[in-house]
């Protein structure tokens, strides 16, 4: 991938990461003007780095908002140094920016129709908001493997009638992965309310999960196991603050051993 520095004081600077794809952010996507216009206004207050790539990832640099307004739905950011790149990016048709403010994984997709500009008595890109907008925090991207010599166990009550004590593989905010245990019939999209997760110190909590995800997964011994990937339903916010004490507590945990 080729990139391009915009100026001497991105020297040094790496682009930041696309979302891997195969995560689910359905619901962290922002989609009204009022929203996407607070973001990028945030970004350009704060002078935030924005990596722009395009013609599928072939090119890539590094720009930044330099205002938006959100009645004309309309927003301006830097050129490249590189003056073919600007061209080439005056005739993408698929536009990808990313930024990672504080952790916060921001990320938006335009289907071209940038033009130059001048702004401020200097050339700019200008473009149109968005259809929509992926704000991602990041620890609820950022799942934790659980201890595995003394597994959590998620029990989950399903339709048959069974309680199923399902150790769990990871957590985070927004979900937490799960190993199926024996052959009952889990598909995606199914939601079951009442599942309930015992946290040790920090106490027993209840969370109503939505199965995203089912997988066979291959582990180190050899055996084949389905793995659940599921998000949590409106998850209360007490709920949440003890959640984020708990994964505070694993990483921290994690932190001392590999210190050890």
């Amino acid at each position: 991938m080729a990139e391009a520095e915009n100026n001497p004081s991105q020297e040094g600077k790496a682009p930041v990461a696309l979302i891997p794809e195969g995560v689910d952010v359905s619901s962290f996507l922002l989609r009204t003007p009022v929203e996407i216009g607070f973001v990028l206004r945030s970004l350009a207050q704060k002078g935030d780095l924005v990596s722009v790539y395009f013609d599928h990832g072939q090119f890539s640099f590094l720009s930044a908002i330099l205002e938006c307004d959100t009645k004309q739905q309309r927003f301006w950011f830097d050129i490249c140094g590189v003056e073919a790149i600007n061209r080439s990016l005056l005739r993408a048709d698929h536009i990808v920016f990313a930024a990672a403010p504080e952790g916060v994984r921001i990320q938006f997709v335009l289907d071209g129709g940038i033009s130059l500009v001048d702004y401020d008595e200097r050339p700019a890109f200008e473009a149109s908001f968005p259809n929509d907008l992926i704000k991602l925090q990041r620890r609820e991207y950022f799942r934790l493997d659980t201890p595995i010599g003394k597994p959590l166990l998620c029990k989950l009550r399903h339709p048959n009638g069974r309680v199923l004590d399902l150790p769990l593989h990871d957590i985070s905010i927004g979900g937490m992965g799960l190993w199926m245990q024996g052959q009952v019939e889990v598909e995606q999209l199914d939601v079951f309310p009442g599942c309930r997760v015992d946290l040790g110190t920090f106490g027993m909590v209840e969370l109503t999960i939505e199965i995203r995800s089912k997988r066979q997964v291959t582990k180190r011994d050899g055996t084949v196991q389905t793995m659940l990937g599921t998000r949590f339903v409106d998850l209360p916010r007490q709920t949440e603050n003890l959640l984020q004490r708990y994964i505070a507590q694993l990483e921290r945990e994690r932190h001392q051993l590999l210190r050890n």
